[in-house]
């Protein structure tokens, strides 16, 4: 199963609304929910995650999912990964092949033919508005905005 490249941007590209509008809680630590979303017809679908890892080692997640498998953007706040030795895909992840993040915030691309192998440093997308100091729900809001969600019913019970 594969998505093309123009349909991913354009599937990012759209204006996204939760489903049906009920308050959910922030995870706490450990925990994650999915929030299901979909266009302004209804007639695609999309998935929210927000994943707390844990106290310990202080990681999170925040994705867009279409169909459930495809992952048009992930961020990874304080992850792990090495993105893929081969040539890069496009000229935005030129000098990030075989990249290594450690510990590291970065955004996940869905690119056709590599599903979301590739990711570049967040510090790269100041347009995002994410900054250091943000606790994790500023960052969940922001990255979502980002991802054209019009807005996710999430409560903030803690402090983050």
């Amino acid at each position: 199963m594969s998505l093309a490249q123009t349909e991913a941007v354009q599937l990012f590209d759209l204006k996204k609304y939760q489903i049906d509008n009920l308050s959910v809680n922030f995870p706490l630590q450990g925990q994650s929910i999915e929030i299901e979303l979909q266009n302004q017809g209804g007639r695609i679908r999309f998935i929210a995650d927000i994943d707390n890892a844990n106290e310990f080692v202080k990681k999170a997640k925040f994705q867009m999912r279409y169909k459930k498998v495809f992952s048009l953007r992930r961020l990874d706040l304080n992850g792990n990964h090495r993105n893929p030795p081969e040539n890069a895909p496009s000229s935005l992840f030129e000098g990030y092949e075989n990249y290594v993040f450690n510990k590291e915030d970065h955004i996940h691309f869905y690119i056709e033919g590599y599903g979301e192998r590739w990711a570049l440093p967040l510090a790269k997308f100041p347009e995002i508005g994410i900054k250091e100091t943000d606790d994790l729900f500023e960052k969940m809001q922001k990255f979502f905005k980002y991802c054209n969600v019009e807005k996710l019913t999430v409560n903030k019970l803690l402090d983050l």
